[in-house]
């Protein structure tokens, strides 16, 4: 490739923010992984574009209704085990019930919750639709965050 050439590292920066986002991996551990610089890594992980930084979308993937449905269940299986309660199931439960009374639409993270669902059975329906799909989503996705800031 001759030298100043632009090169759609599109797909790549949405893998090393899915990487950074969802599963929670540092920027040096996407930047060998994804054999892009740390450098590289670190504009893109502050938001390209007027997005909101990556940091910020890792916030909220963690306050997320699935995160939170997991910290509801290893809890639940503590209390299984016998062991005493860590966490005020009450108090989550009051505090979610208040921010959906509150909402009059549905907020990104359930959006994409519903969508990683649906994206894994339209995989099993028709995998080329899904692709497409995935497009929209992401687009959806990323409007639905703008609309909340």
């Amino acid at each position: 490739m001759a030298k100043g050439q632009r090169v759609n590292n599109e797909p790549i920066r949405a893998l090393a923010e899915r990487m950074f986002v969802e599963e929670g991996m540092t920027a040096k551990s996407i930047a060998v992984a994804t054999d892009v610089t740390e450098q590289t890594i670190g504009r893109w992980r502050k938001g390209i574009q007027g997005d909101i930084s990556w940091d910020d979308k890792r916030s909220q993937f963690l306050s997320g209704p699935n995160n939170i449905k997991k910290v509801l269940m290893t809890e639940l299986s503590g209390l299984a085990d016998g062991k005493q309660a860590s966490i005020d199931v009450k108090a989550i439960s009051a505090v979610t019930k208040a921010i959906e009374l509150l909402s009059d639409k549905v907020s990104a993270h359930i959006v994409m919750a519903v969508f990683k669902e649906f994206d894994s059975w339209m995989a099993s329906q028709d995998p080329d639709q899904a692709i497409k799909m995935l497009e929209w989503h992401k687009m959806f996705l990323l409007y639905k965050a703008q609309q909340e800031q």
